[in-house]
Protein backbone atom coordinates (compact mmCIF):
# COMPACT_ATOMS: atom_id res chain seq x y z
CA UNK A 1 0.00 0.00 0.00
CA UNK A 2 1.46 3.69 -0.67
CA UNK A 3 1.93 5.67 1.74
CA UNK A 4 0.35 8.92 1.60
CA UNK A 5 2.02 12.33 1.43
CA UNK A 6 2.13 15.14 3.46
CA UNK A 7 3.89 18.38 3.52
CA UNK A 8 4.81 20.45 6.58
CA UNK A 9 5.71 23.60 6.38
CA UNK A 10 8.09 25.13 9.10
CA UNK A 11 9.04 21.34 9.67
CA UNK A 12 12.29 22.40 10.43
CA UNK A 13 11.34 24.39 13.37
CA UNK A 14 11.41 23.71 17.12
CA UNK A 15 7.75 21.55 17.31
CA UNK A 16 8.07 20.75 13.61
CA UNK A 17 10.63 18.37 14.10
CA UNK A 18 8.49 16.28 16.37
CA UNK A 19 5.79 16.64 13.92
CA UNK A 20 8.08 15.12 11.28
CA UNK A 21 8.86 12.31 13.39
CA UNK A 22 5.44 11.78 14.44
CA UNK A 23 4.10 11.18 10.54
CA UNK A 24 7.07 9.59 9.34
CA UNK A 25 5.95 5.87 10.36
CA UNK A 26 3.10 5.95 8.04
CA UNK A 27 3.49 8.97 5.56
CA UNK A 28 6.03 10.45 3.18
CA UNK A 29 7.10 13.17 4.37
CA UNK A 30 8.16 16.60 2.92
CA UNK A 31 9.12 19.74 4.69
CA UNK A 32 8.77 23.41 3.28
CA UNK A 33 10.86 25.97 5.80
CA UNK A 34 14.12 28.53 5.22
CA UNK A 35 16.27 26.13 6.69
CA UNK A 36 16.70 22.16 6.24
CA UNK A 37 15.47 19.36 8.62
CA UNK A 38 17.13 17.60 10.61
CA UNK A 39 15.36 14.63 9.66
CA UNK A 40 15.98 12.64 5.69
CA UNK A 41 13.26 13.56 4.38
CA UNK A 42 12.52 15.52 1.23
CA UNK A 43 12.99 19.74 1.67
CA UNK A 44 11.74 22.18 -0.45
CA UNK A 45 13.95 25.66 0.75
CA UNK A 46 10.88 27.99 0.60
CA UNK A 47 9.91 31.43 2.32
CA UNK A 48 6.08 31.30 2.89
CA UNK A 49 6.20 34.84 2.17
CA UNK A 50 6.98 34.18 -2.10
CA UNK A 51 3.67 32.84 -2.80
CA UNK A 52 5.17 31.53 -6.10
CA UNK A 53 8.03 29.37 -4.60
CA UNK A 54 4.67 28.72 -2.78
CA UNK A 55 2.57 27.81 -5.21
CA UNK A 56 5.34 25.28 -6.44
CA UNK A 57 6.08 23.19 -2.77
CA UNK A 58 2.29 22.80 -2.30
CA UNK A 59 1.72 21.15 -5.83
CA UNK A 60 0.94 17.85 -6.23
CA UNK A 61 -0.08 17.41 -2.41
CA UNK A 62 -3.75 16.58 -1.08
CA UNK A 63 -2.72 17.20 2.87
CA UNK A 64 -0.89 19.72 4.47
CA UNK A 65 0.24 20.92 8.42
CA UNK A 66 0.97 24.43 8.54
CA UNK A 67 3.52 25.16 10.92
CA UNK A 68 5.54 27.97 9.49
CA UNK A 69 6.07 31.33 11.12
CA UNK A 70 7.68 33.55 13.61
CA UNK A 71 7.77 32.10 17.62
CA UNK A 72 6.48 34.10 20.38
CA UNK A 73 9.30 35.80 21.84
CA UNK A 74 11.87 36.03 18.64
CA UNK A 75 13.46 39.07 18.38
CA UNK A 76 11.44 40.76 14.98
CA UNK A 77 9.86 43.80 14.27
CA UNK A 78 6.12 43.80 14.53
CA UNK A 79 5.93 44.01 10.85
CA UNK A 80 7.39 40.56 10.68
CA UNK A 81 5.23 38.70 12.33
CA UNK A 82 2.21 39.73 10.21
CA UNK A 83 4.23 39.49 7.16
CA UNK A 84 4.91 35.80 7.92
CA UNK A 85 2.75 34.76 10.34
CA UNK A 86 -0.53 35.93 8.95
CA UNK A 87 0.65 36.72 4.79
CA UNK A 88 2.24 33.60 5.00
CA UNK A 89 -0.85 31.81 5.93
CA UNK A 90 -2.75 33.55 3.53
CA UNK A 91 -0.11 32.28 1.05
CA UNK A 92 0.11 28.95 2.03
CA UNK A 93 -4.26 28.63 1.72
CA UNK A 94 -4.62 30.51 -1.50
CA UNK A 95 -1.87 28.24 -2.94
CA UNK A 96 -3.67 25.18 -1.61
CA UNK A 97 -6.86 25.78 -2.38
CA UNK A 98 -5.90 26.89 -5.95
CA UNK A 99 -4.39 23.24 -6.05
CA UNK A 100 -7.45 21.24 -4.54
CA UNK A 101 -5.49 20.39 -1.55
CA UNK A 102 -8.04 18.62 1.02
CA UNK A 103 -7.22 18.93 4.32
CA UNK A 104 -4.98 21.60 6.27
CA UNK A 105 -4.20 21.34 9.96
CA UNK A 106 -3.04 24.93 11.00
CA UNK A 107 -0.45 26.27 14.24
CA UNK A 108 -2.88 28.66 15.94
CA UNK A 109 -1.90 29.41 20.02
CA UNK A 110 -3.85 29.98 22.80
CA UNK A 111 -1.94 33.10 23.13
CA UNK A 112 -4.68 34.25 20.71
CA UNK A 113 -6.90 34.77 23.44
CA UNK A 114 -4.86 37.93 24.77
CA UNK A 115 -5.02 36.77 28.16
CA UNK A 116 -2.78 38.47 31.23
CA UNK A 117 -2.18 39.90 34.39
CA UNK A 118 -4.94 42.83 33.85
CA UNK A 119 -6.79 40.61 30.71
CA UNK A 120 -7.74 37.44 33.61
CA UNK A 121 -10.45 34.81 31.55
CA UNK A 122 -14.11 34.91 31.81
CA UNK A 123 -14.58 31.52 33.30
CA UNK A 124 -12.89 28.33 33.81
CA UNK A 125 -12.25 26.13 32.31
CA UNK A 126 -11.62 28.09 29.39
CA UNK A 127 -13.22 26.67 26.09
CA UNK A 128 -12.68 27.21 22.21
CA UNK A 129 -15.35 29.73 22.89
CA UNK A 130 -14.10 32.13 24.78
CA UNK A 131 -13.72 35.42 23.07
CA UNK A 132 -10.02 36.44 21.60
CA UNK A 133 -8.78 40.03 22.82
CA UNK A 134 -5.44 39.67 21.69
CA UNK A 135 -3.12 43.01 22.63
CA UNK A 136 0.46 41.94 21.53
CA UNK A 137 1.20 41.43 18.20
CA UNK A 138 1.98 37.90 18.05
CA UNK A 139 -0.86 36.75 19.80
CA UNK A 140 -3.18 39.45 17.30
CA UNK A 141 -1.53 37.52 14.17
CA UNK A 142 -2.86 34.13 15.50
CA UNK A 143 -6.31 35.62 15.80
CA UNK A 144 -5.92 36.80 12.49
CA UNK A 145 -4.40 33.62 11.06
CA UNK A 146 -7.59 31.58 12.50
CA UNK A 147 -9.99 34.17 10.59
CA UNK A 148 -8.39 33.66 7.36
CA UNK A 149 -8.91 29.64 7.89
CA UNK A 150 -12.00 30.24 9.01
CA UNK A 151 -12.55 32.65 5.48
CA UNK A 152 -11.00 30.18 3.17
CA UNK A 153 -13.17 27.26 4.32
CA UNK A 154 -16.25 29.46 3.74
CA UNK A 155 -15.44 29.15 -0.04
CA UNK A 156 -15.24 25.37 0.02
CA UNK A 157 -12.36 24.83 -2.00
CA UNK A 158 -10.20 23.31 0.97
CA UNK A 159 -12.50 20.09 2.10
CA UNK A 160 -11.39 20.75 5.84
CA UNK A 161 -8.89 23.42 7.67
CA UNK A 162 -8.43 22.48 11.29
CA UNK A 163 -6.74 25.39 13.55
CA UNK A 164 -4.86 24.19 16.56
CA UNK A 165 -4.17 26.39 19.51
CA UNK A 166 -1.86 24.83 21.67
CA UNK A 167 -0.38 26.16 24.78
CA UNK A 168 2.99 26.85 25.86
CA UNK A 169 5.08 24.31 24.17
CA UNK A 170 7.55 22.60 26.80
CA UNK A 171 9.84 21.39 24.57
CA UNK A 172 13.05 19.31 26.15
CA UNK A 173 15.80 21.19 25.22
CA UNK A 174 13.97 24.07 27.32
CA UNK A 175 12.44 22.31 30.47
CA UNK A 176 15.48 22.60 32.29
CA UNK A 177 15.22 26.42 31.72
CA UNK A 178 11.61 26.07 33.47
CA UNK A 179 12.55 24.35 36.33
CA UNK A 180 15.44 26.37 36.96
CA UNK A 181 12.85 29.49 36.94
CA UNK A 182 10.08 27.64 38.89
CA UNK A 183 12.61 27.45 41.86
CA UNK A 184 13.27 30.81 42.05
CA UNK A 185 10.11 31.75 42.73
CA UNK A 186 8.38 32.06 46.44
CA UNK A 187 6.22 29.28 47.33
CA UNK A 188 3.13 31.73 47.26
CA UNK A 189 4.10 31.98 43.68
CA UNK A 190 4.07 28.28 42.88
CA UNK A 191 7.54 26.98 43.64
CA UNK A 192 7.02 23.11 43.25
CA UNK A 193 9.82 22.63 45.99
CA UNK A 194 12.20 21.22 43.87
CA UNK A 195 15.91 22.88 43.50
CA UNK A 196 17.39 23.57 39.85
CA UNK A 197 20.28 25.73 38.86
CA UNK A 198 20.95 27.24 35.50
CA UNK A 199 19.70 30.11 33.50
CA UNK A 200 15.99 30.56 33.50
CA UNK A 201 13.02 30.17 30.64
CA UNK A 202 12.19 34.09 31.38
CA UNK A 203 8.37 34.07 31.68
CA UNK A 204 6.15 31.34 32.62
CA UNK A 205 3.02 32.08 31.04
CA UNK A 206 -0.60 31.42 30.27
CA UNK A 207 -2.06 30.39 33.78
CA UNK A 208 0.86 28.06 34.28
CA UNK A 209 -0.24 25.68 31.40
CA UNK A 210 1.93 23.48 28.98
CA UNK A 211 1.95 20.95 26.56
CA UNK A 212 4.84 18.75 25.59
CA UNK A 213 6.47 18.47 22.03
CA UNK A 214 5.30 14.99 21.76
CA UNK A 215 1.77 15.93 23.12
CA UNK A 216 1.35 18.17 20.40
CA UNK A 217 2.82 16.85 17.36
CA UNK A 218 0.49 13.76 18.12
CA UNK A 219 -2.32 16.47 18.23
CA UNK A 220 -1.34 17.44 14.59
CA UNK A 221 -0.94 13.91 13.39
CA UNK A 222 -4.84 13.46 14.87
CA UNK A 223 -6.15 16.58 13.51
CA UNK A 224 -4.58 15.43 10.00
CA UNK A 225 -6.18 12.00 10.17
CA UNK A 226 -9.49 12.86 11.85
CA UNK A 227 -12.74 13.09 9.45
CA UNK A 228 -13.30 16.91 10.59
CA UNK A 229 -15.50 19.50 9.77
CA UNK A 230 -14.60 22.07 7.12
CA UNK A 231 -13.63 24.69 9.88
CA UNK A 232 -12.62 23.67 13.02
CA UNK A 233 -10.09 24.68 16.66
CA UNK A 234 -9.09 22.61 19.28
CA UNK A 235 -7.62 23.59 22.28
CA UNK A 236 -4.02 21.26 22.88
CA UNK A 237 -2.96 21.48 26.55
CA UNK A 238 -1.47 18.83 28.80
CA UNK A 239 -4.23 18.14 31.71
CA UNK A 240 -2.14 19.40 34.71
CA UNK A 241 -0.49 22.50 35.59
CA UNK A 242 3.86 23.02 35.12
CA UNK A 243 4.71 22.57 38.79
CA UNK A 244 1.58 21.00 39.93
CA UNK A 245 0.30 24.86 40.99
CA UNK A 246 -3.28 24.96 42.01
CA UNK A 247 -4.76 26.82 39.06
CA UNK A 248 -7.78 28.43 40.86
CA UNK A 249 -5.47 29.63 44.08
CA UNK A 250 -3.10 30.63 41.48
CA UNK A 251 -5.20 32.16 39.15
CA UNK A 252 -6.98 33.96 42.15
CA UNK A 253 -3.58 35.68 43.54
CA UNK A 254 -2.21 36.45 40.29
CA UNK A 255 -5.54 37.93 38.41
CA UNK A 256 -6.78 39.27 42.18
CA UNK A 257 -9.87 37.69 41.44
CA UNK A 258 -12.10 34.01 41.39
CA UNK A 259 -12.86 33.43 38.13
CA UNK A 260 -16.31 31.90 37.21
CA UNK A 261 -16.25 28.12 36.99
CA UNK A 262 -18.55 26.76 34.73
CA UNK A 263 -17.26 23.19 35.30
CA UNK A 264 -16.64 22.61 39.18
CA UNK A 265 -16.51 18.72 38.18
CA UNK A 266 -13.32 19.99 35.95
CA UNK A 267 -11.21 21.11 38.84
CA UNK A 268 -11.94 17.74 41.38
CA UNK A 269 -7.96 17.54 41.00
CA UNK A 270 -6.63 20.99 42.27
CA UNK A 271 -3.74 21.19 39.42
CA UNK A 272 -6.19 20.72 36.72
CA UNK A 273 -5.36 22.51 33.17
CA UNK A 274 -7.40 25.70 32.58
CA UNK A 275 -7.83 24.55 29.44
CA UNK A 276 -10.62 22.20 28.45
CA UNK A 277 -9.00 19.88 26.33
CA UNK A 278 -12.18 17.79 25.77
CA UNK A 279 -13.41 18.87 21.90
CA UNK A 280 -9.71 17.62 20.78
CA UNK A 281 -10.63 14.30 23.06
CA UNK A 282 -13.95 13.61 21.36
CA UNK A 283 -13.18 14.96 17.92
CA UNK A 284 -9.97 13.96 17.25
CA UNK A 285 -9.20 11.21 19.87
CA UNK A 286 -6.30 12.78 21.07
CA UNK A 287 -5.43 13.23 24.71
CA UNK A 288 -2.20 14.61 26.59
CA UNK A 289 0.07 11.46 27.87
CA UNK A 290 2.65 13.07 29.57
CA UNK A 291 2.01 15.34 32.96
CA UNK A 292 4.39 17.24 35.09
CA UNK A 293 5.74 14.51 37.12
CA UNK A 294 7.05 12.27 33.90
CA UNK A 295 8.57 16.39 32.23
CA UNK A 296 10.46 16.67 35.83
CA UNK A 297 11.71 13.11 35.78
CA UNK A 298 12.54 13.22 31.98
CA UNK A 299 14.67 16.58 32.91
CA UNK A 300 16.85 15.78 35.91
CA UNK A 301 17.74 12.17 35.57
CA UNK A 302 21.00 11.88 35.14
CA UNK A 303 21.78 10.98 31.51
CA UNK A 304 23.93 8.10 30.35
Amino acid sequence: MTRRTVLITGGSGRLGRFVVDAMLPDHRVEVMDVSAPSQDVLYREVDIRDIAAVRSAVRGHDQIIHLAGIDDGTDVPDHTYFEVNVQGTWNLLRAAEEDGVKKVVLASSAASYGFSKDAPPDYLPVDEAHPQRPRRTYDLTKQLMERTAESFARRAGIASIVCLRPTLVARPVKTPQMLAELATLSPEDGNPGIPFEGPIYGGLSLMRNYVTSRDAAAAFRAALLADTRAYAVYLIAARDTIGSVDTLDFIARKHGMHPVVQDERWFDRPDASPFDTRAAERDLGWVALDDWPSVVNASTEPRP
